[in-house]
């Protein structure tokens, strides 16, 4: 790794999001906004997700550091935004993200221990986007009925657990 790959624009961009991400969360509650400008800033979180990788694989500004960084960051600003809105979540659900998310860190450390390569699967971009979107619907509970926000989060639970376990099939069995 190199210092200068830290001013790398993806770099950047993972840094900055980081960092805004803890300036908001710590400076304010989710109680300190109107339920869409929640929702804006929920989305703003997901899709920021994506953009770092964009603009490296578009620009060719892929480096060591952005390899590690990237998902680091993405699994920290995903943990601090489901404590920031705990308080609208259910607890089995803000559980049940955080084992997933243990699972995958585990899958990570694998990774960057083994040297192993592992393509990002389209279940695992869209389990994120549907866990989003859960977590928006959440925001969202007087619009809709809370029973069918908690169907659907299951739902999305068991793809988003099922991603999981097939990251890691394929990173122990496939390449082991």
């Amino acid at each position: 790794m190199k210092f200068k790959d830290i001013f790398l624009a993806p770099n950047l961009i993972t840094l900055s999001r980081l960092i805004i991400v803890i300036l908001i969360f710590f400076q304010f509650t989710p109680n300190d906004f109107e339920v869409i400008t929640l929702i804006v800033i929920i989305a703003i979180v997901g899709l920021s997700d994506s953009l770092d990788g964009i603009v490296a694989r578009r620009f060719n500004l892929v480096s060591k550091l952005g390899i590690i960084l990237d998902p680091f960051t993405d699994r920290i600003v995903f943990i601090l935004l489901l404590f920031w809105i705990r308080e609208i979540i259910p607890n089995y659900f803000l559980i049940g993200i955080i084992v997933r998310e243990i699972l995958i860190l585990i899958g990570s450390l694998i990774v960057l221990i083994t040297k192993r390569g592992i393509k990002v699967s389209n279940k695992g971009k869209l389990s994120t986007v549907l866990m989003f979107i859960v977590i928006c619907l959440y925001v969202l509970n007087l619009a809709v009925s809370i029973l069918f926000i908690d169907a659907i989060a299951n739902a999305v639970l068991i793809l988003y657990f099922y991603v999981a376990f097939e990251y890691l099939y394929n990173l122990i069995y496939k390449h082991g």
